[in-house]
């Protein structure tokens, strides 16, 4: 039974697959990246992320509580790694205001796009398991923070993609470069997004439904002691993902998010834009027109009945995948721990914050 479900989910997640790869020129095909646009505010970034949650079909809620950090200094949001998916809904929750920190891997794996938000410094990649110091990382973050148009960063501090009812522990590494470089935080819980497409089930769904939440910004200069920073952060942590994954989402409400010409290019980025779109538009067409030929001869053998048999069968194949891709998830299957709610101990740490406090450089 496992094996005919994964059968019959395979078209629609080689769809989802294909949407994310292709994600660049189906975008400026449906008109929400302007490469072209030489001239005035855009945010490139956005326009991707909001092209393929209308491809997927997502509808995005917001549970009433804290909104949305609005920028104008370099803010850290914490958000939790599901699936592939995260990687433009979580844009779409930032409302295009941040970079994503991701691994190389994810480069190689999706370079059409990859090479894109690289040039518009959407994106800072780093290589998971290298030996690095430290702090000089910590400079490398803070340099592209700086030369980006955007003033976010958004990092997974579980370190890893999850599709478990719980979280898993913080890593610290993150938080104590917010500590050091005095930056706010803020997390971005969001739910169901491994119902939208799942690379660990090889499962993609549409019309899909996501609940986002927001904390409120933990400001770093407000703790002296980096433990007691961490110690709100994994705090705020677990109340909002109680929060989140036990919510009525009948309270929820459309997730609206309208910043999207906001950022200034230089003209080097607009440049390098222009260029790198017209070459990956060029690679689409000629993919798709080399995938047409090789169907076309694979029809051809199977004879002149023979290849309607075939076209029927895909398509009914495809059909059906597709049918029970729009079938409503609402994940992780097993309930959300509902016990009681984390102890807020927020409090506790911001009087731990005024024993002391660390040298930092």
């Amino acid at each position: 039974m496992n094996l005919v479900k994964r059968f019959l989910d395979l078209p629609a997640f080689l769809i989802g697959v294909f949407f994310l790869y292709w994600s660049l020129p189906l975008a400026v095909l449906m008109n929400k990246v302007k490469f072209w646009k030489l001239n005035g505010k855009r945010n490139d970034a956005r326009g991707w992320s909001v092209a393929l949650r209308n491809l997927f079909r997502v509808k995005m809620l917001r549970l009433p509580g804290p909104a949305l950090f609005p920028g104008g200094c370099p803010v850290l949001f914490l958000s939790n790694h599901r699936s592939w998916a995260d990687f433009y809904l979580d844009v779409v929750a930032t409302d295009g205001n941040a970079q994503m920190l991701a691994r190389m891997a994810v480069a190689y794996v999706f370079p059409m796009f990859m090479l894109a938000v690289c040039i518009i410094r959407s994106v800072i990649l780093f290589k998971r398991g290298k030996k690095v110091d430290h702090e000089e990382f910590n400079r490398m973050l803070e340099y592209k923070m700086a030369a980006s148009p955007v003033d976010g960063l958004i990092v997974y501090p579980e370190g890893h993609r999850s599709i478990r009812c719980g979280s898993l522990p913080l890593k610290r590494g993150m938080l104590v470069f917010a500590f050091s470089r005095k930056m706010p935080v803020q997390i971005v819980m969001s739910a169901n997004k491994e119902a939208v497409i799942s690379e660990k089930e090889m499962r993609c769904g549409f019309g899909q439904r996501v609940l986002v939440g927001y904390s409120e910004v933990i400001r770093s200069t407000d703790f002296k002691k980096v433990a007691a920073f961490t110690e709100a952060v994994q705090a705020e942590w677990d109340r909002q993902w109680h929060r989140v994954y036990t919510a009525d989402w009948s309270t929820a409400e459309e997730l609206c998010c309208d910043g999207s010409d906001t950022r200034e290019y230089s003209w080097r980025i607009k440049a390098m834009s222009v260029g790198s779109t017209l070459m990956i538009l060029y690679i689409f067409v000629s993919v798709l027109f080399c995938a047409y030929q090789l169907w076309v001869v694979w029809l051809s053998l199977f004879g002149p009945w023979g290849r309607h048999v075939a076209t029927l069968g895909v398509a009914l194949w495809v059909s059906v995948s597709v049918a029970r891709a729009f079938e409503p998830l609402q994940l992780p299957r097993e309930r959300a721990q509902t016990a009681a709610a984390p102890p807020d101990i927020t409090s506790g740490a911001a009087a731990l914050a005024g024993s002391s406090h660390v040298k930092t450089s």
